[in-house]
């Protein structure tokens, strides 16, 4: 099981931060005219929206950062 390293403060930004880049993504109109950056984009909103559904980010686990306030207690 992944252990959770978000605080639940982290996870709201990633959940507005994954919408905007994400619906921004796909509804860009012709802002955008690059098919690659629109593509870099959709990955980064939704890598953020399951870091936001599951609380634990990839990042954060490789560099030993972690947020979550239970992870933080000490006995």
């Amino acid at each position: 099981m992944i252990t959770k390293n978000l605080h639940f403060w982290d996870r709201i930004m990633r959940g507005v931060i994954g919408v905007a880049v994400t619906g921004f993504a796909l509804f860009n109109g012709d802002m955008l005219n690059e098919p690659i950056l629109e593509i870099l984009l959709g990955i980064f909103g939704i890598l953020n929206l399951i870091s936001l559904s599951t609380g634990w980010c990839p990042v954060y686990a490789l560099t030993g950062i972690n947020t979550h306030p239970d992870s933080n207690k000490r006995s």
